[in-house]
């Protein structure tokens, strides 16, 4: 009886860590100090180098080389995994930014934006998903297993982006005809 209840914990502690990093990733700590400009013109061309920081063509290019060590190759994937966790850290900042301004200008907007509130909630748990994927994809690469993708979480900050300019675009008006 005990060894099923210990079982059942060690299968259950993968999804209780997975729900405790999705809520530090949705309930990140508001930081003030944003402006919807900076959001407007946020690129994202600036994260196109981490779709290619891991990729498996660098190290074995390296690995060919005369002179090639396991340590070097080593440390190499070790050093591109910190600059990744860096890109990581400030798309992940990017995207609460982004999604903290959207919230203020639901919040103050004239009409009911019910749609909008819940758009961006949607981006928000699959942003969230998204950082626990990549995070889980982490993991596997330390182990010399696969690569990272980072193209959905690239999609949703486009997206939180987009709807932004939405909102912040006013409406056409409409020709008044004589």
């Amino acid at each position: 009886m005990n060894i099923l209840i210990i079982a059942a914990l060690l299968a259950l502690a993968p999804l209780g860590l997975a729900l405790v990093f999705l809520y530090r990733t949705l309930s990140s700590r508001p930081n003030s100090e944003f402006t919807l400009d900076q959001c407007l013109v946020l690129r994202l061309e600036k994260y196109r180098p981490m779709e290619r920081l891991l990729q498996e063509e660098d190290f074995r290019f390296l690995a060919a080389q005369d002179g090639f060590s396991p340590q070097l190759g080593s440390r190499l994937r070790t050093e591109r995994r910190q600059i990744f966790r860096g890109y990581l850290r400030h798309l992940r900042n990017d995207f609460g930014k982004i999604s903290r301004a959207l919230q203020v200008l639901i919040l103050h907007s004239a009409e009911d934006r019910g749609d909008l509130a819940e758009a961006v909630i949607r981006q928000r748990v699959l942003f969230g998903l998204g950082m626990l994927a990549v995070e889980g994809r982490l993991l596997l690469h330390a182990a010399g297993v696969g690569t990272v993708d980072v193209q959905g979480l690239l999609g949703s900050l486009e997206t939180m982006q987009t709807q932004m300019r939405l909102l912040l675009t006013p409406p056409a008006t409409a020709a008044v005809s004589a």
